[in-house]
């Protein structure tokens, strides 16, 4: 931005002339981001002294973010994501309806381990696939292709 050394209005850096009153001279504007300390001019030195640096501006500290509470929907993410691996090793019939449980409401609902709780679902999942092909091998239903591999003979 320029500023009007005629009138004082402010124009764009690319304006020739003043928009406001025509005027051909101008003088910068020093933009400083908000909370920035304006830098202090240099005090010229006594007669026989030497010259002082100048003092820089203090950093701009950025306020930290803060940080969602710890709630209960978080512990029921961690919980499902718990129970999903427990689950697959054993009391699977009690153990995965509630990872699958607890992982979904944890996810649509709690604030800070979403992709934990993706993780106990997606765990649930596979356990249900697997526990579904063992059973059904178990019952004679399919073959031992389908638990051992099609090209494993």
């Amino acid at each position: 931005m320029k500023k009007c050394l005629n009138c004082g209005a402010e124009n764009k850096d690319e304006n020739t002339f003043c928009s406001t009153c025509g005027g051909s001279a101008f003088s910068d504007i020093i933009v400083q981001e908000p909370g920035a300390v304006p830098p202090v001019p240099p005090v010229p030195p006594a007669p026989g002294q030497a010259p002082v640096p100048p003092v820089p501006p203090p950093p701009y500290i950025r306020p930290q973010p803060v940080k969602k509470p710890f709630g209960i929907f978080d512990v029921l993410t961690i919980l499902g994501f718990v129970s999903s691996l427990v689950g697959l090793f054993s009391i699977w019939v009690v153990l995965e309806p509630l990872a699958v449980l607890a992982s979904v409401v944890g996810f649509f609902k709690g604030g800070r381990f979403k992709g934990l709780a993706a993780a106990g679902i997606v765990i649930s999942i596979i356990a249900f696939i697997i526990i579904l092909f063992q059973t059904l091998y178990d019952g004679n239903i399919i073959g031992k292709w389908a638990i051992e591999g099609a090209l494993n003979r």
